[in-house]
Order: structure tokens, then sequence, then C-alpha cells
């Protein structure tokens, strides 16, 4: 009888221990996802030895940050939101999906142009994308247009290339399927231009008359929104030459 009481002790220690070690696991794997959330946000803003070299729209050159790497082409901000970021331009639209400015592996990416587009934003329709973040880091702002007053209250921002700044006109805000949707198509003639234009004003959500031209230049700002399954939220702007 003494040698059974023996045996459930040891079975019972055996079990506290085996508890503790689950708790602790669990404890450790808890932090570590709470570590590695923290690491890819911090990841998605700008490192201050990048915000240091952003230019200004009287002065906007990009040759600090090309040293670093010269695939940017752009650097963009959206008035009001947390866009405020380098673009760059890879070989492919995956190239900077999941790599930032230094080509590191990071999770949030980059913001980058479409690589059919010309980097200096000559092409009558340019295309950026970029991930949708919580907390509107990245792209994750560009959902909030889904709400009218949002739209009606950020309008404006700023796309500065090698010696030339534009200001951003936001006109229209969409949501889109991304497999059915013309909107990532960005190889357009003149006709196919027209029917763009045509297109955003019938499909936007939200869209406000800035007198678009056949002869003005647009830039889309693209992000997948949780919406739908291969929804996306685009916001339409018009470039227009800074003075």
């Amino acid at each position: 009888m003494e040698a059974v009481k023996r045996l459930i002790r040891g079975m019972e220690r055996l079990f506290n221990i085996a508890i503790g070690v689950s708790l602790v696991l669990i404890l450790l794997y808890g932090g570590y996802v709470l570590w590695d959330a923290y690491m890819v946000y911090s990841r998605a803003g700008v490192p201050d030895e990048i915000m240091k070299y952003k230019p200004s729209p009287s002065n906007p050159t990009l040759s600090e940050l090309q040293k670093i790497n010269p695939d940017v082409c752009a650097w963009l901000t959206v008035g009001g939101t947390k866009i405020n970021y380098p673009v760059l331009q890879g070989k492919n639209n995956t190239e900077y999906l999941n790599c930032d400015i230094y080509k590191n592996y990071s999770l949030s990416g980059s913001v980058f142009l479409d690589y059919r587009n010309n980097r200096n934003f000559t092409d009558l329709y340019s295309l950026i994308y970029g991930h949708h973040m919580d907390d509107g880091v990245m792209f994750g702002d560009l959902t909030k247009f889904g709400d009218e007053t949002y739209f009606d209250a950020h309008r404006t921002g700023q796309l500065l290339v090698p010696g030339k700044t534009y200001n951003l006109e936001i006109y229209a805000y969409l949501h889109v399927d991304a497999y059915e949707s013309p909107m990532f198509d960005v190889d357009l003639s003149e006709k196919d231009y027209a029917a763009r234009l045509d297109y955003i004003r019938k499909s936007a959500v939200y869209y406000q008359d800035v007198g678009v031209k056949s002869s003005d230049r647009i830039v889309a700002l693209s992000t997948c929104s949780s919406a739908t399954t291969n929804g996306r939220s685009i916001v339409v702007a018009k470039l227009v030459e800074y003075a």
C-alpha cells in the first residue's frame, strides 16, 4: 500500500511539473507573439536615418536616399494621414512586397510603384502599392477613405520626384476586386486612358470633380481591404505641378 501511495505522489509531482512547464511555454509564446507584432509595426514606420533624408517641396532631391537604395524613385505624403514614405520600384511587383528600403526582410514591406510604370511619373496613369497595416501605418489609412466624412477631409498630398514636386488632388475612392478591376492595368493608350477616367468616375464610391482631363496625369494608391476576399481600396489623385 505504501508503494502505491509513493507512486501516486510521484505521478502527482510529474503532473504538476508538466503543468508548470506548459504554463511557462504558453507565457513564452505569448511574449514572442507580442514581440513579433511590435517588431512588425516598428519596422513599418520610416527609420530616423531615412526620415532625415526626406526631400522638401522646394528642393525635391532623392540623391541621399538613392545612395542607400537606387530603387527609391519618389517620396509620398497624404495630408492628415500616416502615409509619409519613400516610394521604391523593383524589377517586379513582388520584390518590395516584404522588403524594406535596405532590402532586408520585413513583413510590412515597402511602398512601391508598379514595375511597369515610368519611375519619373510621366505616365498618364501610375499605380502605387502598400500593405494594409493596423494603426494606419503603411497604407492602412487608405481604407478610411471609405467613410465619406474622412474622404471629404483628406483631399491633399504631395509626390516628390527628383527635381520636381507634385501636389495631389485626391478626387476618388474605389473598392474593387483585384482580379476583375481594370485599375491594375497600367499600360494604357490614350483611348484606354479616357476609358479609365470614365471607369473611375462611374465606379467610385466617392467622387469629387476636380476637372481631370485626358491630358492630366493621375496616380492611384492601392491596398488590400478585409471587407472582401480579393478586395482592394484605391484612392485616386490628380497630379498638379507644385508652384
